[in-house]
């Protein structure tokens, strides 16, 4: 499905034939997303990923870099709709999902990366969003019960922590909606009975293609991702952010080193 910007439509009051009509310029198209990579994810890793839907007021998630090492470009988000370009059927099908493990101490916290291409906090207007939106999960699982025990959800640079029983459930998937907040712009809830209305295209609760930090197709392509500046949105799972996200969305009952790895990433 072809993306297209929202066109200005100028009505023109009725003039003399002698008069030509004023044409106006279609705006240009939005830019498509990278193509996806294959998915290429840690059994782990594909366990706990979470289940998404996404509210009618927001884009869907989309890949952030190809195979080829094309970044995406985002899209504007000053005097455009809340959703305009950036929800399209067609971005399910070509879909990726970030992630990368660490563990220790009887724990294993598993950081999943979503990125979005624009995050609108007042539609068709002069908005305080930005072109580009990270957004993240963090899922805990404990070595003792074998089980996810929290999660935590990222919103406007923080997380919301939850025990699991707590948090609705897909299987061992949390269940999480991207969601405009308020009057704010939008972030990462954990959802509630209602929201099993789904509102995606698919009709499902939805994981996309998983890439863990060891499944990039090399580690080139990886390091172009890490280095990229994506403004005020930032890459949790990439080394300089990972440690600190990972303190954010750690829960006050769990024993970890946010530094160290034991046998993680892991290998796909």
């Amino acid at each position: 499905m072809t993306r297209l910007s929202p066109a200005l439509m100028l009505l023109a009051a009725a003039a003399p034939s002698t008069l030509a009509a004023p044409s106006f310029p279609l705006l240009p198209r939005a830019p498509n997303p990278p193509a996806a990579l294959p998915q290429r994810a840690t059994a782990n890793d594909l366990r706990w990923q979470p289940s998404m839907d996404f509210d009618t007021d927001g884009c869907y998630n989309v890949p952030a870099i190809d195979a080829q090492g094309n970044i995406v470009q985002g899209l504007p988000y000053q005097f455009t709709g809340l959703s305009s370009d950036c929800r399209d059927a067609s971005d399910l099908d070509n879909n990726n999902v970030y992630s990368r493990q660490r563990c220790n101490n009887g724990w294993c916290v598993y950081l999943y990366g979503y990125y979005f291409e624009k995050d609108v906090a007042v539609p068709n207007f002069l908005s305080t969003g930005h072109t580009h939106d990270w957004e993240h999960v963090a899922v805990w699982v404990s070595d003792a019960s074998g089980r996810a025990e929290y999660v935590g959800a990222s919103q406007h640079g923080g997380f919301e922590i939850k025990a699991a029983g707590d948090v609705r459930w897909d299987g061992e998937h949390p269940k999480i909606v991207y969601h405009k907040d308020g009057a704010s712009t939008h972030a990462f809830r954990f959802a509630n009975a209602a929201d099993d209305g789904i509102e995606n295209h698919r009709g499902v609760w939805f994981r996309g293609s998983l890439v863990s930090y060891n499944g990039f197709p090399s580690g080139e392509i990886r390091d172009k991702l890490m280095a990229h500046d994506f403004g005020s949105a930032t890459i949790g799972f990439k080394d300089s952010s990972f440690a600190g996200h990972l303190e954010k969305a750690k829960p006050s009952q769990v024993t970890f080193d946010v530094n160290q790895d034991v046998g993680s990433p892991g290998n796909p």
